[in-house]
């Protein structure tokens, strides 16, 4: 776990003189030393210390805000589900007090599942939450999660005593109650909790304390009992996957996340410590800019001396020419000519174009006319010459354009006329 600072969400309303109780770690897993032998200290949300860069901040519900319940998801039903919300509303009507708008659901994760294969949902003051969470973002320290302090579970039982001598409660945990079961801190409450028959089993139970209630708990039990500091149990809670903050606090959530990182990147930008991570970043960046741009010199050098090997080819081999203007096509022209002076016959010559059209030409097919100039023949016609006098259709002549092609040849259908030229 990374670095954390839990913030205890008090049982009452935000408000300007309201303090919150807070503990830091840097791994998630031993607490910093900020007041007192407990780690713990406490102060206004305007006054609480503002997470350093990289430190998330946890908020946790104590257990006597929270409500728990099963239910039976429909099907297909999932978190995405934009109809989870009224839903979770219809399925619980009956279990709440309060108006359905003043409660604030949020299911579980996956990880954590209910009997017989339900699905767990916190509830609590809508209200109440969102007022916490509105103060800590006008602090400028918006809480990243909001995490129960205690959630249900299905493992082995578990007792846990907190609180003070004025204010203390059972809570329990595991399958043999259901989940999650919150109780009146007496002897008296100890006989609705299934204990073992002997104390000392410690395999079927685990029983825990605050210190300031261990010495009354092993009286009750009688049993030795695990002393656990009330800021410890705020971050072994902070590692929980559950975040309470869902449906319309989760874009709030969002908000405050998008905000968070904007603040990270401004610091980035401007904090005095960050300018050595600057200087190497804007050094990484020119040094890639010069690296493109000798890249870029490098491939345009490389070019242009091709460019000049086949302008040199080309005046070389052809003296005549003073004026390069296209080396590949002036070229092909200089060859082309030397080829009718010598009486060769070119590609482009009427011989080779008559040749061409000849060996795709369906049999029995005649010509009325054939032009030639300038490299290109037309010819007109192409009436069957078995008498039906049916001119050749698309698909014949598609499949001749498509047989010159494969032979260097370009045939093109020119409303009556049908052209024939060598591919340059």
């Amino acid at each position: 776990m990374a670095a954390t600072q839990v913030v205890f969400l008090p049982s009452v309303a935000a408000g300007l003189t309201v303090s919150y109780a807070y503990i830091r770690s840097n791994d998630g897993l031993q607490m910093l030393r900020d007041a007192g032998d407990d780690h713990q200290a406490s102060a206004t949300a305007a006054l609480l210390p503002a997470p350093e860069r990289g430190r998330e901040l946890i908020a946790v519900a104590p257990s006597g805000a929270l409500s728990w319940h099963a239910v039976d998801l429909p099907d297909g039903m999932g978190a995405t589900s934009p109809r989870l919300r009224a839903v979770l509303g219809g399925l619980l009507e009956d279990r709440l007090l309060d108006d359905l708008d003043k409660v604030h659901f949020a299911l579980a994760p996956q990880t954590r599942t209910a009997p017989n294969g339900q699905t767990w949902v916190a509830a609590c003051d809508k209200s109440w939450l969102q007022s916490h969470l509105q103060a800590l973002e006008l602090a400028e320290k918006p809480a990243t999660r909001v995490v129960p302090e205690f959630s249900p579970d299905l493992a082995a039982l578990q007792l846990h005593a907190v609180g003070d001598e004025d204010s203390a409660f059972w809570i329990m945990t595991g399958a043999a109650v259901g989940g999650l079961m919150r109780l009146p801190f007496s002897a008296a409450a100890l006989s609705m909790i299934p204990t073992p028959q002997d104390p000392q089993d410690s395999q079927n139970w685990t029983a825990f304390a605050e210190p300031a209630l261990a010495a009354q708990t092993e009286q009750m039990l009688q049993s030795k009992v695990n002393l656990v500091t009330r800021p410890q149990r705020w971050l072994d809670a902070a590692s929980s996957p559950w975040d309470l903050a869902q449906f319309d606090l989760a874009r709030n959530a969002r908000s405050r996340t998008v905000k968070k990182l904007s603040g990270w990147l401004s610091e980035l930008l401007r904090a005095p410590q960050w300018r050595p991570v600057r200087w190497g970043a804007a050094a990484l960046l020119l040094a890639n800019l010069v690296g493109l741009n000798v890249w870029a010199w490098q491939q345009n050098a490389s070019l242009a001396a091709t460019r000049a090997a086949v302008q040199s080819t080309l005046t070389q081999t052809f003296p005549a020419v003073r004026v390069v203007v296209d080396a590949p096509l002036q070229m092909q022209r200089e060859v082309s000519t030397l080829r009718q002076a010598s009486g060769g016959v070119s590609s482009s010559d009427l011989e080779a174009l008559l040749a061409a059209l000849s060996a795709v030409i369906q049999p029995g097919r005649s010509l009325t006319s054939i032009d030639f100039a300038s490299g290109e023949m037309r010819v007109k016609g192409l009436a069957g010459g078995n008498g039906n006098g049916a001119e050749a259709n698309p698909q014949e002549l598609g499949a001749m354009t498509s047989q010159l092609k494969s032979r260097g040849y370009a045939g093109q259908q020119d409303g009556d006329v049908f052209v024939v030229k060598a591919n340059p």
